[in-house]
């Protein structure tokens, strides 16, 4: 047995050789030409998808012989993101019939505890959603805090290139808005969730793939979003201009933005202020929030109306509840009638006045494997 798998993993290896030798001077044989310059985005996504291919093939082959880690990632100007395999979609009615799933997402989590748990009480006639395979594991339910509905949608996923956004017709600025349900199907979406919504004010960082669109940072916090998934918060007032916006941009390896806020909760600690000049703090209203729990694993958060449960939530008492939650860092987004969540293109949370709002933005998580 052990021959036939030196064999096969031998053979793996001649056979990746070689089609990477015949990748190689296929584009080396196109250098040059008048169609070059054009092609080079294009050899750069067949390239990284072929290493990608080579790489994980290879681990397969040698599984129990050499550990070799399979890699997943998605080029950064990607615009649709694979399909999803319609068949690792699935429902729950309780709690613990998740544990065989968070029990294959092992290697995933790579670790880490997940929030959801057997022990969580659903908000009574709701159900779970949840989504895994080898790149991503998203988890949605529902419960009742504080006699509000609480939507959440855990996350984890293997590469950081799998955390996106995405514009509105993929433009800053775009005279039409779209529903959010209709922008994540548009891009494939395993999950996502509307986003700051910054047509509707002209204030905040605005970057999108790298580019700085907008830099108003005198009154709002910013979460950057960098190369790594990780959250990276700028205060109020620390951003002032164009220049400083792309020399933090650059410095921090920053892939996007989000404007609204405030900040909730920084490095375990909650740092709600006691006034903001947007989102009427202290008043009780539907939320939304984004969370990071831990290394490529996030929390999206909705407080809603539903059913019996007639309170929806200040941001204080937003903050509250995610930092007894134990995240990481917690960030305020656009709440009301644009909180939303999605997943399978289909919207989980109760949104306000029963329809979507039209909107510029959403945020989600896509699967890496290729379609």
């Amino acid at each position: 047995m052990k021959i036939l798998k030196k064999a096969a993993s031998a053979l793996a290896i001649a056979v990746g050789v070689v089609m990477a030798a015949l990748m190689l001077t296929w584009l080396l044989g196109s250098t040059g030409s008048e169609s070059a310059a054009k092609s080079d985005s294009v050899s750069a996504s067949i390239m990284s998808k072929f290493n990608m291919f080579v790489n994980n093939s290879t681990s397969e082959a040698l599984d129990g012989i050499v550990p070799i880690k399979k890699v997943y990632t998605l080029p950064e100007d990607l615009i649709v993101a694979p399909e999803p395999d319609q068949s690792l979609f699935g429902t729950a009615s309780a709690p613990a019939e998740l544990e065989p799933v968070i029990e294959s997402a092992s290697k995933l989590l790579d670790g880490q505890a997940t929030l959801f748990n057997s022990g969580i009480e659903l908000m009574k006639g709701s159900r779970i959603d949840y989504y895994l395979d080898e790149t991503i594991m998203a988890i949605t339910w529902k419960q009742a805090i504080n006699s509000a509905c609480y939507t959440f949608s855990e996350i984890k996923i293997a590469d950081a290139s799998q955390f996106r956004r995405y514009l509105a017709d993929n433009t800053f600025g775009s005279a039409i808005q779209y529903r959010p349900s209709d922008m994540a199907a548009t891009v494939n979406a395993v999950v996502g969730m509307s986003g700051d919504f910054y047509k509707f004010r002209p204030m905040g960082v605005v970057v999108y793939q790298r580019e700085v669109y907008r830099a108003e940072g005198e009154e709002i916090d910013t979460l950057f979003i960098d190369t790594d998934g990780n959250f990276n918060f700028v205060k109020r007032g620390e951003i002032m201009d164009k220049a400083a916006a792309e020399a933090y941009v650059k410095e921090n390896d920053i892939l996007f933005s989000l404007s609204f806020g405030p900040v909730l909760i920084d490095n375990g600690v909650n740092v709600m202020p006691d006034s903001y000049p947007i989102g009427e703090i202290h008043d009780t209203y539907s939320r939304a929030a984004i969370a990071q729990l831990g290394e490529l694993h996030y929390l999206l958060v909705t407080i809603n109306y539903e059913g019996p449960y007639i309170a929806a939530s200040t941001i204080g008492q937003m903050a509250d509840v995610l930092y007894s939650l134990g995240v990481e860092k917690a960030y305020t987004l656009d709440g009301g009638q644009t909180g939303t969540v999605i997943m399978n293109d289909r919207v989980i949370n109760n949104v306000d006045y029963g329809e979507q709002r039209n909107i510029s933005d959403i945020i989600y998580f896509a699967t890496a494997l290729p379609d």
